[in-house]
């Protein structure tokens, strides 16, 4: 297989990096230094026109919900792709959240202009499929000698609908514990030693407050992709028929098989203890709580992990998503988002995209973005470069996210809830645990309340769709 070099904006440096092709597919080559763009804006070119640039390029739209960091690394992925091969180029362009990504791409539906690969967030995947308007890629596996091994079975499982897979993962991630080790020392904790279920977190939050260790033990913002993690770390499911994945959903499982009310219950008693703090569902005011100190423990994604030891005064620790209960069909979902090809009716159009979304799996690719982002190497071997090697020698926090991921069991709890009202579900989540706290509702009141409102969402989704 033909090696080219590419150089990518990782960290504080530029590293050159070798490029090997995950499959046997299209293989790029070529080199040069990439540049970030925060965010905003997109890779410039030279098109003159759709499908084409002045130079005889196909040109190919790619939308994107990265900004900050995260954007300067997409547009080093970009822009390496774009240098790395003589024959396509990808016009970035950042469309804002992804709420606002998933409102402008429903406009062009309706009336033309759709990028031709677009970022979609883990929670889009249903309706996307639903859509019409996207190619699977794995359509273009047996044509192009795409190896799907190469990319992990359990993240793969979520994008993965009626025995097909949609799309590709691009930012992975899962949500995992942080936690202050010096605030550990100071309770008599050991530091290396992080709580493993809901039990430990009381238990260790108790110590922390009542040593004056910090003001507060635990955290955790009010996210409705907490409820669905604890779920499935039950060993449950979210909602009937398989999570969605054996036939669509028509209903929620939660409140049946009470997973729901000990998940309510357990973030009501942390509360009541006096050992924790909500700071609401902005999850950033959960962060800088525990960037100050002020808290010791939270739970976040494993996305936040580089700011999170940036911004830091202490050493920082991280451990497993704690459990509701200990079982071993349970374990983590994946977060994030992955890359869909749109059907614009252009061959040559669905090729590049098909390329570029290859190109975004090789190991040394997606080595890079995970040193410089926090999100996972979706190809394990990423994990086998040296960059990548030397990299967890110096961060051996970065490898808690991997081990979590590779020991969770691949089931249909871990794949997630496939459903098309899974945004409007974690609203009304926070809704009913926010008036939990406040004493509205009591734990078996919000379950009742979040099942008949989500069930009445799955209802009129699925009349929709018919």
């Amino acid at each position: 297989m033909k090696r080219r070099k590419w150089m990518a904006a990782g960290l504080a440096a530029v590293m050159v990096l070798s490029l090997a092709a995950c499959g046997g597919g299209s293989n790029s080559g070529g080199s040069g230094e990439t540049t970030a763009a925060s965010g905003g804006g997109g890779t410039e070119t030279k098109a003159e026109a759709s499908g084409g640039s002045a130079d005889g390029k196909i040109e190919i739209t790619f939308w994107h919900a990265m900004g900050g960091v995260n954007g300067e690394a997409t547009e080093a992925v970009v822009k390496a792709f774009n240098e790395s091969q003589d024959e396509i180029v990808v016009k970035s362009e950042y469309q804002g959240t992804y709420d606002d990504m998933i409102t402008k791409l429903k406009a062009t539906m309706q009336s033309g202009g759709m990028p031709d690969v677009c970022q979609m967030y883990d929670i889009g995947t249903k309706f996307m499929t639903d859509s019409g308007f996207a190619i699977p890629v794995q359509d273009m596996f047996e044509t192009t000698g795409f190896d799907p091994s190469c990319v992990m079975d359990i993240i793969t499982s979520y994008y993965t609908v009626d025995g097909k897979q949609m799309s590709m993962p691009f930012n992975v991630s899962t949500p995992m514990l942080y936690y202050n080790k010096d605030a550990f020392k100071a309770a008599g904790l050991d530091p290396d030693t992080p709580p493993k279920n809901f039990d430990e977190v009381m238990e260790f939050s108790k110590q922390i407050v009542e040593s004056g260790a910090a003001p507060v033990g635990y955290a955790q913002a009010i996210y409705g992709w907490f409820f669905e993690q604890q779920i499935a770390g039950q060993g449950q499911y979210y909602a009937d028929n398989e999570n969605g994945r054996k036939a669509a959903a028509t209903a929620v499982e939660f409140d049946k098989n009470g997973t729901g009310l000990k998940i309510f219950e357990t973030w009501k008693n942390l509360l009541d203890s006096g050992y924790a703090a909500n700071y609401g569902s902005t999850t950033a005011d959960t962060q800088t709580a525990f960037f100050a100190g002020q808290a010791a423990i939270i739970v976040e994604s494993t996305a936040i992990l580089r700011n999170a030891v940036n911004s830091s005064a202490f050493e920082v620790g991280t451990g497993y998503f704690p459990k509701i209960g200990d079982n071993a069909e349970g374990g983590v979902i994946i977060g994030g988002a992955s890359l869909w090809m749109m059907d614009n009716k252009d061959d040559a159009k669905k090729d590049a995209a098909w390329k570029f979304i290859e190109f975004t799996t090789t190991p040394e690719v997606q080595a890079t973005w995970s040193m410089s982002t926090g999100y996972f190497a979706i190809n394990p071997a990423a994990y086998e470069t040296e960059e990548m090697k030397a990299f967890i020698a110096e961060n051996p926090n970065f490898m808690t996210a991997i081990n979590q991921l590779n020991d969770a069991p691949v089931n249909g709890y871990t794949a997630g809830v496939l459903s098309g009202v899974a945004t409007e579900a974690r609203i009304l989540f926070n809704e009913a645990m926010e008036k939990t706290y406040n004493g509205e509702y009591t734990p078996q009141e919000a379950v009742d309340f979040l099942a008949e409102s989500v069930n009445s969402a799955i209802e009129n989704y699925n009349a929709s769709t018919q």
